[in-house]
């Protein structure tokens, strides 16, 4: 059934067994019934699958038709549920969290727009944004041209909204998902025909995307998830680390590879090959293109109540916080010839009033152990074990111009890499532990499971809607155009 574009209540999820049987043979867990969860938006409705844990083999085999080189063989074990999108986000959810939030993508406040058809392929002009990606399309086709910046604010938004965790889903997530128990190219089959039967590509699909629902789902109850639009992951693109792997996750790019995110699933503009379950593909964050979408990931329930506007608390107030997942200050910090600088919490449209430099200490008011080194095309964030899991709300100055963004803070040996497009000069922090993200980590889920609820009950938010402040796009005109295309 495609989303209804009327409003609807939310259907109460279907309870969970308590114990998680990760030694199910896949086969049986496709044909388990997908318990649903619909989630009113405000007239739009978004629809949530589960998808039981378990194991599964990621990647293709040497001999598979169409194969890249990246889809080495690994054995992956997902170590919890999780709901899944029924369907990609479709034009019409985004325009109520457009609506909602005053919210602007990345190709509507940049300087070039961007990546739209323009009868015979892509090309970057101003005019071409999510409203108009140089097709016709209606509320039900799968919305494109935003980056992974927007789909990160538009999960952000359903975590505020709805009290449950949204995210956007791992890479291992998305293929377990995609094959729903099965180990052949595509989860209809073998054959280039099956392609045919689930998704729509260059093949089929004419000029541009079609509405979602149309094609045959997989055993999950899950479609599109070949063809129509790429999908956006959470992971940076990487090589797969060898040997089994448990929840895993490419939480910074690989040392000396440019920093692309991933996606998958194959678009309307690629061939068959692209639809595969093992096939990648990776693109610059701030790529904005007619044939990217992405899909959502969820928590199974909702933990708290959505927590309603609030000003910014006093830094007196944040200063004195215990130790906990939730924290919000203004104290912002610059960079300088590598160093770090303590900044006043001034901060007009763009400015930003610098004082004294304190090498890698922790900011004023922040969590003791908090600090950030810029390099290349952003930053290295290190933060203490207690607040791995916790959502970093942030923002910095690129090249004149403030961009506005969240990532989840992870573990590292060498801390976290933070993409910004360019070496900020300063970084406000907003607040840390607004959501809690709804996929496991490696580590922090599985050794602290009620991280996650814990989070999302003290979040707060300091300000009353997500901004749509100027970005590093306004000040520049965005080059990243893939070559592949």
């Amino acid at each position: 059934m495609q989303p209804r574009a009327t409003a609807c209540h939310v259907l109460p999820a279907i309870a969970l067994g308590a114990a998680v049987a990760l030694l199910a043979p896949d086969s049986a867990r496709a044909a388990d019934p997908a318990p649903a969860v619909a989630i009113d938006l405000g007239g739009v409705q978004l629809d949530l699958v589960l998808v039981k844990a378990g194991r599964f083999r990621q990647g293709s085999p040497p001999a598979e038709a169409g194969r890249g080189d990246d889809e080495a063989v690994r054995d992956v074990t997902l170590g919890r549920d999780f709901y899944l999108g029924k369907f990609p986000v479709t034009v019409g959810q985004f325009a109520r969290f457009a609506a909602e939030t005053g919210y602007r993508t990345e190709a509507e406040v940049g300087a070039s727009g961007g990546f739209g058809f323009d009868g015979k392929g892509l090309s970057q002009r101003k005019e071409f944004t999510w409203r108009t990606p140089g097709f016709p399309q209606t509320d039900l086709h799968p919305v494109t041209l935003v980056t992974f910046k927007d789909a990160g604010e538009f999960t952000r938004w359903l975590t505020q909204k709805t009290g449950r965790a949204f995210d956007l889903p791992t890479e291992a997530q998305w293929e377990y998902a995609d094959r729903a128990g099965t180990q052949t190219r595509f989860y209809a089959g073998d054959a280039d025909s099956a392609a045919a039967a689930i998704g729509w590509f260059k093949g089929n699909a004419g000029s541009g995307t079609r509405p979602v629902g149309q094609k045959q789902p997989n055993a999950f109850g899950l479609h599109d998830m070949s063809g129509n639009v790429y999908e956006w992951c959470r992971d940076w693109y990487g090589p797969y680390a060898p040997g089994p792997a448990v929840d895993p996750e490419q939480t910074a790019p690989p040392a000396g590879d440019k920093p692309r995110r991933v996606l998958r699933g194959g678009s309307w503009l690629k061939d068959a090959k692209h639809l595969r379950a093992a096939a990648r593909y990776r693109n610059d964050p701030g790529s904005r293109n007619a044939d990217n979408g992405f899909r959502v990931v969820a928590a199974l329930s909702a933990s708290a109540p959505a927590a309603a506007p609030g000003p910014t608390p006093p830094p007196a107030a944040t200063a004195q916080a215990p130790r906990s997942s939730s924290w919000s200050t203004a104290a912002t910090v610059g960079f300088v010839g590598g160093g770090l600088v303590l900044a006043s919490a001034v901060i007009g449209l763009i400015g930003l009033l610098v004082h004294r430099a304190v090498g890698r200490r922790p900011m004023a008011g922040a969590p003791p152990g908090v600090t950030f080194r810029p390099q290349g095309d952003g930053f290295w964030l290190h933060a203490p074990p207690h607040l791995h899991g916790s959502m970093l709300h942030y923002r910095c100055l690129v090249k004149g111009a403030m961009r506005r963004a969240s990532v989840p803070i992870e573990p590292g040996p060498r801390g976290q890499f933070v993409y910004t497009g360019g070496v900020p000069s300063a970084v406000e922090v907003e607040q840390i532990g607004a959501a809690a993200w709804a996929a496991p980590r490696a580590a922090g889920w599985a050794a602290a499971p009620s991280a996650a609820p814990r989070a999302a009950a003290g979040r707060h938010r300091s300000r009353d809607r997500i901004s749509s402040a100027p970005d590093v796009a306004a000040a520049a005109p965005f080059r990243g155009y893939p070559s592949a295309y």
